[in-house]
């Protein structure tokens, strides 16, 4: 595994953003094979997303991410954004931007990652949750699958009502957004949710799945409902391993095998 930690001025957000890429290689488990650093093609992308109060370094801290993608010969992306919901909230904090177009062109032009559709997923815990979920629903072209674990479901009379640690003002609540990417016609990326029976989530989650079931089409859909667990890292480190494994992958690494670690 090799794990980039790097700043670079974002020309979308006026300033400096730390951002993290893990990439697979080989492990000392694997040392009997041929090395080389060539590369059959360019890997396939998982960009994770933080929640509020967290930075891009949490997923390290607090999981095996780091892990999951070795086995799964995939590259991870993490950065941070604060409390700004991943949504354009002004000068400087203009992180749908950043995500949606800036982000990626940074890392597809500086590292061996794919610019293929296929090849790219967007996941996040909590308010990254709610990102990767308004992220994959407004952009289904770009994306093959979204994590949403224990994501926030914000309404649009919660977001009416404001928050004083949040944007809300500029986010678009999850309903609305759902109905438009139903209504759009296009295929929609594959949805994985997850969520804890004891989480304080839980309620918005299980209701919003309910409104989900019967109305989603043309992709697959997964809903795991997890008893005994909070709003809290176990959970998620047991999910986004289950969402690597559950996504829909057509790329020469998927067909090598789980890499030994």
């Amino acid at each position: 595994m090799a794990q980039i930690q790097c700043n670079f001025f974002s020309y979308t957000l006026g300033h400096g953003v730390d951002i993290a890429v893990t990439l697979p290689s080989f492990t000392p488990c694997n040392m009997e094979q041929e090395h080389t650093h060539v590369l059959p093609e360019k890997f396939p992308v998982l960009y994770l997303l933080h929640g509020h109060g967290n930075d891009y370094m949490v997923w390290h801290r607090f999981t095996s991410i780091d892990r999951y993608a070795e086995e799964a010969r995939m590259a991870v992306v993490t950065f941070s954004v604060g409390n700004k919901a991943y949504v354009n909230a002004g000068y400087g904090d203009k992180f749908y931007d950043f995500l949606e177009y800036e982000l990626p062109q940074f890392v597809e032009n500086y590292f061996p990652i794919s610019s293929k559709a296929e090849d790219r997923y967007i996941a996040g815990l909590s308010m990254g949750g709610y990102g990767s979920l308004i992220h994959g629903l407004q952009n289904p072209e770009r994306y093959n699958a979204i994590g949403a674990f224990s994501p926030g479901i914000f309404t649009k009379e919660e977001l009416d009502q404001g928050r004083p640690d949040m944007p809300t003002a500029f986010m678009p609540d999850c309903y609305s957004v759902t109905e438009e990417a139903l209504n759009s016609g296009k295929k929609l990326p594959d949805l994985f949710i997850c969520i804890g029976d004891k989480d304080f989530l839980y309620e918005k989650v299980s209701k919003y799945y309910q409104f989900l079931k019967p109305i989603w089409k043309g992709s697959r859909l997964r809903y795991d409902d997890l008893p005994g667990y909070e709003h809290e890292f176990a959970i998620w480190d047991i999910e986004v391993k289950a969402f690597l494994d559950w996504i829909d992958r057509k790329d020469v690494y998927k067909a090598m095998g789980s890499n030994k670690v």
